[in-house]
């Protein structure tokens, strides 16, 4: 299964200090996301009038551990039975993307982001297993920027291409694991 979930970040200092205001409201089931203000609501008129729904929407001050325990634990105990998982983040510049992934504090419990949660579930996961079970952790992280592919746990392999296989199917080459 897949889910699409929608996290707001806060207000930046430029905002605030600019008193911009909200542009959005966000139903009570936390689905649904409008536009708002300055003729926002005339200027839709196409499917967006009716605004833009998701599996879940996150608000400005949602925890950290509410994005984990809504989208991410499932997928990690999925691989832990076996499955392939991938956690795609998207959005622009400044979105709050890397905050949402590694957090402010990855020691801080209310600031750590996804990646340290998930590193941190997998290895528990493990500890509580049978002991006569044999694991083999790889990851694999990247960045997909001004459509070049970066390896971020080698910073120096950058513009990697995608390749298919008929054993390993898609794959980037040369991407650490």
């Amino acid at each position: 299964n897949i889910k699409v979930v929608c996290r707001f970040r806060p207000m930046n200092r430029m905002e605030t200090d600019a008193q911009s205001d909200e542009c959005i409201d966000i139903d009570s089931e936390l689905t649904t996301v409008r536009l708002r203000g300055n003729g926002a609501e005339a200027a839709a008129t196409g499917p967006e009038r009716d605004g833009f729904t998701f599996d879940r929407v996150f608000p400005a001050m949602s925890a950290q551990v509410e994005i984990f325990d809504f989208g991410v634990k499932g997928i990690v105990q999925d691989v832990m039975m076996g499955f392939n998982g991938t956690l795609f983040c998207y959005g622009q510049t400044g979105s709050g993307k890397t905050f949402t992934m590694m957090g402010a504090d990855i020691e801080d419990p209310k600031l750590k982001g996804l990646i340290p949660r998930i590193t941190q579930q997998i290895f528990a996961s493990i500890a509580a297993s049978d002991a006569n079970v044999e694991y083999t952790v790889k990851v694999s992280y990247m960045e997909i920027y001004m459509e070049k592919i970066r390896d971020l746990l080698a910073p120096a392999h950058d513009n990697l291409s995608i390749h298919e296989d008929k054993t390993r199917g898609v794959y980037v080459k040369g991407l650490t694991d």
